[in-house]
């Protein structure tokens, strides 16, 4: 190879080498995402237990309203069968 041909193929390499640079950093990302640290869901808990006590959730009461209505499915499907 001539001289005016290694100096054609020069930056050609060098273009090469940062497609495959980029192709690499864009598209196997390498381990380059962010990581975040373990989930502490003890505030989380301890507020939704207040609230869940403070409001008695889990208590039945008559008169209480709710603003969605739950389907009792299983009763319908037997009422098919």
């Amino acid at each position: 190879c001539s001289l005016q041909c290694i100096i054609l193929e020069s930056p050609l390499v060098q273009i090469y080498r940062n497609l495959h640079s980029n192709f690499q950093s864009n598209f196997l990302h390498n381990n380059l995402s962010a990581q975040h640290g373990e989930s502490n869901m003890t505030k989380t808990f301890q507020a939704l237990c207040t609230y869940m006590a403070a409001h008695s959730a889990n208590e039945v009461k008559q008169g209480r309203m709710s603003h969605h209505r739950v389907p009792d499915l299983l009763a319908k499907g037997q009422e098919l069968m």
